[in-house]
């Protein structure tokens, strides 16, 4: 009678009736619970639909009853992966691979499970053996390109999705790695083909179009990256990664309200998705709604967290007259210059500040308006009752656009390096210092020192540097015609950060900055200052206006269209003439 359920069950399985043929098995089993051959066909029935944990209970009781047979080892294992148990899965796979150590088929998804687990060397070790004795085995060089791109050897990644393909040019998981190895290569425009080689074969798999927006993205094909995304979300809308990104393609464009309502969508789908957080907030700020922006840009303590160095927070509204406030700079320069205004609204309500910063940092801020204890990162800061962040002053202080602390200078050069700098440089010409590129970096917003020909040739105009020597090379190589003044290479060249640029600025009639460090430099210390700005700049500067509240002395100009840094000097050039005469 067992045998003739189990061939039922086996007719029914061809007949694609999955619940006859698991009702067969589950007969024998009542009447033989030992029944192997039932107990290992159950299993495999309550696999194939997806009834995994189920599936798994009885792979483990057939192998109690035939612990040597490979295949029921092997499918146990793949059940275990799709479980997500990938070193159990390990196990198994090596069982299998005791009892029959040329099984292609357990040596593939081992190498699958390895990988998952986070272990592509030992995957890598066992593929590379198998593409000997198969080398003509499509899915052992696709396995091999997914272990060689997670040890970051994406070249022979590369290369391993090529002899894939040269077996099936229709292997789309081989065209997808190998668009992800070229991206990471930084090979932008290529990795978009392969994207599109895969996408051609098999077009509804959502993770294939958000590839390649993200490649469309990186090439600054904003329109293009939202039509992908668009197609990923209608393969799948309940991909929060998708949305995100759909969001960072519209910020891109200009386009910030409609950026916010697919991070609010991805914050549905992941309610602890940080960097949707993050970036709804940059936009709320961006869009000058300061108050609601700071409070979700405190976020940005759960994209990268770090252990608590001190366990006294400062909430807000709370009393702090008498108590002496740690006060932690956490961001980059500009950051630390912008925000170190609001000490003062910590000591106009009674508090003491010491304001922790970079060590290189501490000289500047010994300047600051109200003369706070500045201490260095690396120092252990004197007692304290309450410690809060830098860059969360702001939320602290609910600030809107018609609350920013802007009364300036809040920073102060000093006398003997300024007379030092003002003998240096002479008298004579009206002096615009200009900066074009930050130490840091920034995506977008350098630009060529040749920009500046066109300010060059306005009558009476010297053009002198604000970058430090070593950042000045692009300098070997300008247009005829222009010519930039340099400080030497002892122009903040010691330990203490912009010491030199605050006392240059004293003798300057303008500063002409990127969005860099030096530009919130010259803002706070009063100075006039021209910002040149991409096409979407970053949140602080908001998205149209000329002016900005944080530095009353600063003008803005935006460039016209992505790139465009032609247009920006243009304006800068016809206003310059303007400026010049009236501070003159």
């Amino acid at each position: 009678m067992s045998e003739a359920l189990l061939n039922q069950a086996a007719l029914a399985l061809r007949q694609g009736d999955i619940g006859q043929a698991e009702y067969c098995c589950r007969e024998v089993l009542k009447a033989d619970p030992r029944n192997f051959e039932a107990c290992d066909a159950l299993a495999v029935i309550l696999s194939q639909s997806g009834r995994l944990a189920e599936a798994a209970n009885f792979f483990e009781h057939a192998l109690t009853l035939n612990p040597q047979d490979a295949i029921t080892r092997s499918s146990y294992g793949d059940v275990l992966r799709a479980l997500g148990r990938h070193g159990e899965a390990v196990e198994q796979y090596d069982r299998a691979l005791i009892i029959q150590p040329d099984f292609a088929e357990a040596i593939l998804s081992r190498a699958s499970a390895l990988c998952a687990a986070g272990r592509p060397s030992e995957a890598l070790e066992s593929l590379e053996l198998l593409a000997v004795r198969a080398p003509a085995n499509i899915f052992v060089h696709y396995n091999r390109s997914v272990a060689l791109a997670m040890l970051e050897r994406f070249e022979e990644a590369i290369g391993a999705c090529d002899t894939a393909l040269a077996v099936d040019p229709n292997c789309a998981d081989a065209w997808h790695n190998r668009g992800v190895s070229l991206f990471r290569l930084r090979r932008f425009a290529e990795a978009l083909e392969s994207y599109d080689r895969a996408i051609a074969i098999v077009p509804g798999v959502a993770q294939l179009h958000i590839n390649r927006a993200g490649a469309l993205a990186t090439l600054a094909r904003y329109p293009e990256a939202l039509a992908a995304y668009d197609q990923a979300l209608a393969l799948d809308p309940n991909s929060a990664y998708a949305w995100f990104n759909r969001g960072v393609a519209l910020t891109e464009m200009k386009r910030i309200e409609d950026a916010i309502v697919c991070y609010e969508s991805a914050l549905r789908l992941v309610p602890d998705y940080a960097l949707a957080e993050y970036n709804r907030a940059l936009c709320l700020l961006q869009l000058g709604r300061l108050e609601e922006g700071f409070q979700g840009y405190e976020a940005r303590h759960r994209l990268s967290p770090q252990p608590a160095l001190y366990p006294q927070p400062l909430r807000t509204g709370e009393d702090i007259a008498g108590k002496t406030v740690l006060v932690r700079g956490e961001q980059g320069l500009g950051d630390i210059i912008q925000f170190s205004r609001y000490i003062r609204l910590l000591q106009e309500r009674g508090a003491k500040v010491i304001l922790s910063v970079q060590p290189h940092m501490v000289r500047l801020l010994t300047s600051l308006d109200g003369r706070p204890e500045i201490i260095a990162w690396t120092d252990v800061p004197p007692a304290f009752d309450r410690q809060i962040a830098l860059e969360s002053l702001p939320g602290f202080f609910h600030t809107r656009l018609n609350t920013i602390p802007a009364s300036i200078p809040y920073l102060a050069a000093e006398p003997a390096l300024a007379e030092k700098w003002r003998q240096r440089l002479g008298p004579g010409g009206f002096k615009i210092g200009i900066a074009w590129r930050s130490s840091a970096g920034g995506v977008g917003k350098a630009f060529s020192p040749a920009h500046f020909a066109a300010l060059s040739k306005i009558p009476g105009v010297r053009l002198i540097s604000l970058q430090r020597h070593e950042e000045s090379a692009e300098l070997a190589d300008l247009p005829p015609g222009l010519t930039i003044e340099q400080l030497g290479p002892d122009f903040d060249a010691g330990p203490d950060a912009f010491i030199d640029s605050a006392a240059v600025m004293t003798s300057l009639d303008l500063v002409i900055s990127a969005d860099t460090a030096i530009a919130h430099l010259a803002g706070a210390l009063g100075r006039p200052v021209w910002v040149a700005l991409k096409h979407v700049p970053d949140w602080r500067w908001l998205l149209d206006p000329a002016d900005t509240p944080w530095y009353p002395t600063m003008r803005l100009f935006r460039q016209p269209a992505p790139g465009d840094w032609s247009g920006v000097f243009a304006e800068m050039a016809a206003s310059l003439a303007t400026f010049k005469g009236g501070a003159q």
